[in-house]
């Protein structure tokens, strides 16, 4: 199934990381389609297409030809036999990645791009004009991936109260903390904070990586406060590790 290898690849690489969803893909052309699970969560899904009424009796058509991506609430074999096809289409499953190894050495952080939704106007120019890479730090990855070796690269938020990043993985070589949150609330007016920090291995020097930063404030004129980009603001940085040296 190399076609869907090279899509299922990109979008993973493309996307947040969340758990699999149980949907099937069919890559259409003339003459058939191939059927396999999904490699992406329904939430990734509904932030490309959206999702149908009912999930469970639709299938995900992919065009390449066309680049299109539709629902189809149709049994498999009708959507193959609707591009010269025959029989059922049966689902084969998305070939595992390979395992891979990061390399020992120097690594350094560096942010790529920033987008801010619902914050102060001049926040977004404040992230872009700050946009460096961050000291390099040597590690030894004694063999796997995993983000705790990364420690003194990582973003420490200087908030009291946020504890520590606690790291799950979700994929082979993807990792995920979103335990970073904290609530509060004093004399009518209650903040919320909360931090994903996400990163995947692609190569043996590289590491890509997204980092989602929500605050919110309710308390009296939330109106007046939304206005100033004070009530929510919800921050993304897309970000890389990568290998530099020995």
């Amino acid at each position: 199934m190399p076609r869907l290898a090279l899509l299922a690849a990109a979008l993973l690489l493309a996307m947040p990381v969340l758990p699999r969803a149980e949907t099937t893909v069919a890559i259409c052309r003339m003459g058939g389609c191939d059927c396999a699970l999904s490699p992406l969560s329904q939430d990734e899904i509904a932030l490309i297409i959206g999702l149908p009424e009912d999930l469970a009796g639709a299938t995900l058509v992919y065009e390449p030809d066309l680049g299109a991506l539709s629902w189809v609430d149709a049994p498999r074999a009708d959507i193959q036999a609707s591009f010269g096809g025959s029989g059922d289409c049966p689902v084969d499953p998305v070939p595992s990645p390979p395992t891979l190894t990061p390399r020992d050495g120097t690594w350094r952080w560096q942010t790529l791009a920033e987008t801010t939704a619902g914050c102060p106007a001049a926040l977004g120019g404040m992230l872009a004009a700050s946009r460096v890479a961050f000291t390099a730090v040597s590690i030894a990855w004694d063999g796997a991936f995993h983000p705790d070796r990364l420690a003194a690269l990582l973003p420490q938020p200087d908030i009291p109260g946020l504890p520590p990043y606690l790291w799950r993985e979700v994929g082979s070589g993807r990792w995920l903390s979103d335990n970073v949150q904290s609530a509060e609330c004093s004399d009518g007016a209650c903040a919320e904070i909360a931090l994903q920090l996400s990163m995947t291995l692609v190569s043996p020097d590289r590491i890509k990586g997204l980092l989602s930063l929500r605050s919110a404030v309710d308390a009296p004129q939330a109106a007046i406060r939304a206005g100033f980009g004070l009530a929510e603001c919800r921050v993304r940085v897309r970000y890389d590790i990568i290998r530099t040296g020995p």
